[in-house]
């Protein structure tokens, strides 16, 4: 035997490695192709609901697109003048703005200061004195507090102790704000004392920008509750614990309550400013109902108006995984 394999080794040995090499590769080729049965049924089923479709006729297809147009007007705006879309509603002048600690303040001695008016009015001598009853010295002297303002508490918030800068920032706005209901003739109930914000014992770096951004809201309900000529700013409650928000978090609202009794004509321009489409708050609930009789007689004409509306914070570099949704 071994004499016949040596003779004939170099004939077998070709071909015993030729049938090695074919059966391995039958195998290969078993294992990575399709059953074909399998692939028979799916083409089946492709070509089956291929079949059912229908190309839609012009009619449809022309809605389709204009809807598709006016969707797109909606979401981004058209870019004219007056024309805002969803997409910038829903910034809230927050996601472009870098330093959103200082924006808040901003807004808050904007509202307890220069008493609501906006950059261009508040530049404007003529346009600024009429919050002032036209009175040029006070509105002048009224708007160089406010920019210095801004800019000392601007530094101290980015750079000093949270909690001192938060202080001394509530501290002005409060008082600016209390100063003129006193001279209005409003009264601020106890539960409505320092702007709601006496039960806040500390404030740390993270929950800042919860603080300055609800002091902002608050000061410009105030603000235009005194400039307005409300009964009384009742109640004001803000809750002592807060949730700063996870970096992830795309979203993040921090409530507050507010309750006031004035006339209608007030509270409509209460809910004017919540509603802005250039700047809107997220409303929870806005009630009116008839004010309970205190201990003096309340003038005719007035309502109760209980709102709880949210400061918002949106992270638009925030991940939101969508991929992971779509691979469940």
């Amino acid at each position: 035997m071994d004499e016949l394999w040596q003779r004939y080794r170099t004939f077998w040995t070709p071909v015993l490695i030729g049938l090695g090499v074919f059966l391995i590769g039958v195998i290969a080729v078993h294992i990575m192709s399709d059953d074909p049965a399998r692939s028979k049924a799916r083409m089946v089923t492709a070509e089956s609901a291929l079949a059912r479709m229908k190309r839609p006729s012009s009619s449809t297809t022309s809605v389709l697109k204009t809807r598709g147009e006016a969707f797109k007007l909606n979401v981004m705006g058209s870019g004219e003048p007056g024309s805002i879309g969803w997409a910038a509603r829903l910034n809230q002048a927050l996601t472009e703005v870098d330093d959103v600690v200082g924006y808040g303040a901003e807004q808050a001695l904007r509202a307890a200061i220069v008493r609501g008016a906006g950059e261009d009015e508040a530049r404007s001598a003529r346009m600024l004195k009429a919050r002032f009853d036209d009175d040029d010295v006070a509105a002048d002297k009224a708007y160089k507090r406010f920019r210095r303002l801004v800019a000392q508490h601007r530094e101290t918030l980015r750079s000093g102790d949270p909690n001192v800068a938060w202080s001394r920032l509530l501290s002005d706005v409060w008082g600016d704000l209390r100063v003129r209901a006193n001279r209005a003739d409003v009264e601020i109930g106890a539960v409505a004392g320092q702007l709601g914000f006496a039960s806040i014992s500390s404030v740390s770096r993270a929950t800042l920008p919860s603080r300055v951004l609800n002091l902002a809201l608050v000061a410009r309900i105030v603000d235009i509750a005194i400039r307005e000529g409300a009964e009384s700013v009742d109640a004001i409650l803000i809750p002592s614990n807060v949730d700063p928000g996870g970096v992830d978090d795309f979203l993040v609202l921090w409530p507050v309550e507010l309750t006031l009794v004035a006339e209608m004509s007030t509270v409509k321009h209460v809910l004017d400013m919540l509603t802005n489409s250039a700047n809107p708050v997220p409303l929870e609930y806005a009630r009116l109902t008839q004010p309970k009789q205190g201990g003096t007689a309340r003038r005719a004409g007035l309502v109760q108006f209980n709102v709880k509306a949210s400061s918002s914070l949106i992270r638009a570099d925030a991940d939101l995984r969508l991929d992971a949704e779509e691979e469940k």
